[in-house]
């Protein structure tokens, strides 16, 4: 089990993200089980040498917060935890929402770990 921990009023955690053997923690991670898709904040990411290339394609996001370009990179690896998946696709974004967030945990990720979300108890672990 992984604990969460509340900030804003909203469940966060801590990920690990590995990019061409360079590997990093990020923590501020938001789980938002109403976002499909998991984004990470540029300035943080670039640390581990993740930045747009000249061949990425930019796409515009939108969501409760308004709309943001990112562009998509793979990971050799994200980790919540024990719960790991390789050569997974993330976004990457400025995520300029007007409070302190590092990423977002979205549902393509939490469907692939087969994640069960305890907040009483503020773990997430993996389905039997």
């Amino acid at each position: 089990m992984i604990k969460l921990y509340f900030k804003y009023g909203l469940p966060f955690c801590s990920i690990k993200v590995t990019y061409k053997g360079k590997e990093m923690q990020l923590d501020d991670i938001l789980l938002d089980t109403g976002s499909g898709g998991t984004v990470l904040k540029m300035e943080k990411v670039e640390d581990i040498g993740i930045t747009i290339e000249e061949d990425d394609v930019i796409e515009t996001i939108s969501g409760v917060g308004g709309s943001e370009f990112v562009y998509k990179k793979y990971l050799d690896s994200i980790s919540l935890g024990d719960l790991n998946i390789d050569n997974f696709k993330v976004e990457i974004g400025v995520m300029d929402y007007g409070f302190d967030i590092n990423g977002i945990l979205g549902m393509n990720f939490l469907k692939s770990i087969k994640a069960i979300i305890d907040l009483e108890r503020m773990v997430i672990k993996k389905s039997l």
